[in-house]
């Protein structure tokens, strides 16, 4: 009776790892968390959670978040098979943006983010602009419904998500070269002529409605079940363009009723102002007061 939940299973992790090699090809990072859940009334919660991700295949640090969210089911039908719920929270995001480099010319051919020493050697113009924090402030609104079938729960999500961002100084500095020529080798010398200056980034705002699918299994007399979602970002201030989406693949498991845990590998096809392109392995931990 065994073999099925089990099944479900092995095929779950094997879908979270064996698609490593085919979708980490960009970047990889690790994700954790740790939250604490109040029960307020019946069908009434209030969440606590801080985030730490790392990127660049672990060596980068990308930000850390900490946040609350209230939440509250608005519907639950008699056989509590179904029921609807909304969400309200805030989040507070510091952003390490690393260091970057833009080439400035008309030879288009010749690529941004590069090592330095690679315009240096050709004598290229370019901007190197040093890493810097930045502050931004989500706000959140989202509504859920769920439907259960069996073992299955099957699962809809519309989230609408407000960021804005506090402008930060930091220091660029200008490379732009020159050439002179030298008589004693009879040919022309590079020279850098560098302007070190102080700039302000950051400053802007984005609103994305996410919507995410997803289906759960519960594995009779288990603790470990597995569960997958598919999730669009779609940019409500650019007519709904598609910012990118997001595959989550993981398993769900609770000791002694109080500490939740979650593990997940996640893909996401294109990068954008919050994450990178590629994979991630999600580890989060909650505790239910």
């Amino acid at each position: 009776m065994r073999i099925f939940p089990r099944t479900v299973l092995t095929c779950t992790v094997l879908a979270m790892f064996g698609s490593l090699p085919v979708f980490g090809q960009n970047t990889f990072g690790l994700w954790t968390g740790v939250g604490v859940e109040k029960k307020i009334s019946k069908g009434t919660h209030l969440d606590l959670e801080v985030q730490y991700r790392l990127t660049d295949y672990l060596k980068a640090t990308d930000r850390w978040s900490t946040g609350i969210s209230f939440s509250k089911r608005l519907y639950r039908n008699f056989d509590k098979t179904f029921n609807i719920k909304a969400a309200a929270e805030y989040k507070f995001i510091r952003v390490l943006n690393p260091e970057s480099v833009k080439y400035k010319g008309e030879l288009y051919d010749i690529p941004d983010n590069q090592d330095p020493e690679y315009y240096i050697d050709g004598g290229h113009d370019y901007n190197f602009t040093e890493s810097y924090w930045e502050n931004k402030h989500r706000f959140i609104a989202s509504l859920q419904s769920a439907l259960e079938v069996g073992r299955f729960k099957f699962s809809l999500r519309e989230n609408f998500q407000y960021t804005f961002s506090d402008s930060v100084e930091t220091s660029r500095t200008q490379h732009r070269f020159y050439a002179e020529y030298d008589p004693e080798i009879d040919d022309f010398v590079a020279f850098d002529s560098p302007i070190t200056e102080n700039v302000w980034k950051g400053g802007g705002d984005k609103s994305v409605l996410r919507s995410r699918i997803g289906v759960d299994y519960d594995i009779p007399n288990w603790k470990y079940n597995p569960f997958a979602s598919f999730e669009f970002f779609n940019r409500t201030d650019r007519k709904l363009a598609l910012d990118k989406t997001r595959l989550t693949a993981g398993v769900e498991f609770t000791f002694a009723n109080r500490h939740n845990f979650k593990i997940a590998y996640l893909w996401q096809d294109r990068t954008d102002e919050d994450e990178p392109s590629g994979s991630v392995i999600s580890i989060n931990y909650k505790f239910e007061l």
